[in-house]
């Protein structure tokens, strides 16, 4: 009887020592497989988490005026659109230059660039070191569509060699790009120089500018395929100057 109890005592001890090593090797289980994001306030940590270079920029605050810098976001199907904004250049009467970046955020953290438009960020600005290259230029590498927007005709009556009367470029303009099934995929603004551009997946889409303040006619939808590298999609507004 007690050589049994020995054995049957000698048995849960082995039995107790192999599980305690087997749960020390294990994973651990306070470590999440994911990121959960529940909040606007999550999706922008999100995106500063992966991109360091837009710490410190906080919430926009619609009553301030003269902020350089703030990201704002909207609840979408999968999770949140988060915009982070930086501007430059006497801000105190609304900064001249600025920047834009819009990112994807999935509700178990994953993040994704959206679009991309602006003048360059120079250093010192917030901003300055995200993306690929240095200086913030617009959506290095990868594939996608570009282009610029303009109005014309600049004057009544266009004589040839005369530069005061060109297509002038249109800042803030509302750029949409829509997939094969119509839904919008990026929604771009463009900078200074009339110029936008979005980062997307190879395939067909469709660019569609959107009503631009004191412009006659809205620039034409215009069907594109997206293969390597960016396709240029130029858009023509129509000023109404006859």
């Amino acid at each position: 009887m007690k050589s049994i109890l020995l054995v049957a005592s000698i048995a849960l001890l082995i039995a107790a020592c192999s599980g305690a090593a087997s749960s020390s090797t294990g994973p651990s289980s306070s470590a999440p497989a994911t990121v959960p994001v529940t909040t606007p306030e999550e999706a922008a940590a999100r995106v500063i988490a992966l991109e360091p270079g837009l710490a410190g920029i906080g919430e926009r605050d619609p009553d301030l005026i003269g902020g350089c810098c703030f990201w704002q976001a909207t609840e979408s199907d999968d999770g949140f659109d988060v915009t982070f904004e930086v501007g430059w250049g006497d801000c105190p009467a609304g900064c001249i230059e600025r920047h834009q970046w819009v990112y994807a955020v999935g509700r178990d953290g994953s993040v994704g660039l959206v679009s991309e438009a602006g003048d360059p960020v120079p250093s010192g600005v917030p901003g300055a070191d995200v993306g690929a290259t240095s200086g913030g230029g617009i959506l290095p590498g990868g594939s996608g569509i570009q282009g610029t927007v303009s109005a014309g005709p600049s004057c009544p009556v266009i004589s040839a060699n005369d530069p005061s009367c060109d297509d002038r470029p249109i800042a803030g303009a509302t750029v949409l790009v829509l997939d094969a099934s119509g839904n919008e995929v990026a929604r771009v603004l463009t900078d200074a120089a009339g110029h936008y551009a979005v980062a997307l997946p190879a395939g067909p889409y469709v660019v569609e500018p959107q009503p631009a303040e004191g412009l006659l006619r809205t620039a034409e939808r215009v069907s594109v395929t997206v293969a390597d590298g960016f396709v240029t999609v130029n858009l023509a507004y129509d000023t109404g100057i006859r």
